[in-house]
């Protein structure tokens, strides 16, 4: 292959082994070489001389929820350009199943992963591995996260800038470290100008319990915000299904800034945290570690930002109370049947 290329063989290895010591032009010349004859690198014989087997992990706690697959999406193809195969394990969400999922890939003979590991996790089980997590901090380990508390902060001040007064909160459980920053975020900027009429702790999806349900029935808010988009969307459906007008009664706001969010049957006002750049970040870390990197640990916070769309809205309270309004409406509906 270093004959029909026109360069040395060292220069073939240097191009083959992702060890970046060629020019942009030479090492698209190998390749396309190597291309057009058919040439593949035998990853055994290069992991028995290097060490390395240029294969990573991620580890996601379920694929069906969107943000999940977006993030293993980020992750795969940006390892891809560094010339590192990921091997994408759903761990269910357990503590459990991670450190087995982990055992599994330490057998594989990964050189480190990307993990969004369950809050009960025990680190005494961590693999001699780099490992990047996402989100929740491991002791001993780098970790990328979107900054959730600022976006808290900036809903509560979305908030304040619309005339609300009265919140419902659907919040996540106070375990998942994201879930618990978005929510003190928001407290902290929201004292002294929101009342929390009501709160009610549910699963990160749009499939709302009784009790939530229950709450946004009561029609005592302006404004309900929610742990993630998919508690929004559930939200948005319990909310229409009640047929209460959402924004013009009450005003919905999600956190992620998932695909759908941006439909325009939803249109939801949330924050966006950038999944793209978390997957890709977490994978240059991992490399610089993988490459022998030896500087203590970090966490690195991600900026996020408000996405106004639809479902949010000036609420300019009247001096008479909700409840009297609703009554009237109701009256006035009465009055046109008959």
């Amino acid at each position: 292959m270093a004959k029909a290329a026109g360069v040395s063989s060292a220069t073939v290895s240097y191009v083959m082994n992702d060890l970046g010591k060629v020019t942009p032009e030479v090492d698209r010349l190998v390749r396309e070489v190597a291309r057009d004859l058919g040439y593949a690198r035998n990853r055994a014989a290069v992991s028995l001389k290097t060490g390395r087997h240029n294969v990573i992990g991620c580890i996601l706690p379920t694929l069906v929820s969107p943000i999940f697959p977006e993030i293993a999406e980020a992750v795969q193809s940006h390892a891809e350009t560094k010339g590192l195969a990921t091997l994408l394990v759903n761990s269910g969400d357990t503590a459990e199943r991670e450190a087995e999922a982990l055992r599994m890939l330490a057998g594989f003979g990964v050189d480190g992963a990307v993990a969004v590991l369950h809050p009960g996790f025990d680190v005494d089980g961590a693999p001699p591995f780099p490992i990047v997590t996402l989100d929740s901090a491991l002791p001993g380990h780098d970790c990328i996260q979107a900054d959730h508390a600022g976006g808290g902060r900036l809903i509560a001040e979305h908030a304040r800038g619309l005339g609300h007064t009265r919140v419902g909160l659907l919040s996540g459980a106070d375990e998942i470290a994201s879930s618990r920053a978005r929510r003190q975020g928001f407290l902290e900027a929201a004292e002294g100008h929101c009342e929390i009429v009501w709160e009610e702790t549910v699963p990160l999806t749009a499939a709302l319990g009784p009790a939530a349900q229950r709450n946004l029935a009561r029609r005592d808010v302006s404004l309900v915000v929610c742990v993630n988009d998919l508690v929004a969307i559930g939200a948005l459906s319990a909310l229409r299904d009640l047929g209460v007008d959402v924004p013009g009664e009450v005003s919905v706001i999600g956190f992620d800034d998932i695909g759908m969010s941006s439909w325009p049957l939803i249109g939801l006002t949330t924050i966006r945290q950038s999944l793209l750049e978390l997957g890709c970040g977490a994978v240059n870390q991992l490399a610089r570690r993988i490459d022998g990197d030896i500087a203590p640990p970090n966490t690195r916070i991600l900026p996020v930002e408000l996405v106004e769309r639809a479902t949010t809205a000036s609420h300019s309270p009247s001096p008479e109370s909700l409840a009297a309004r609703r009554s009237r409406k109701a009256a006035r509906k009465g009055m046109s049947r008959n």
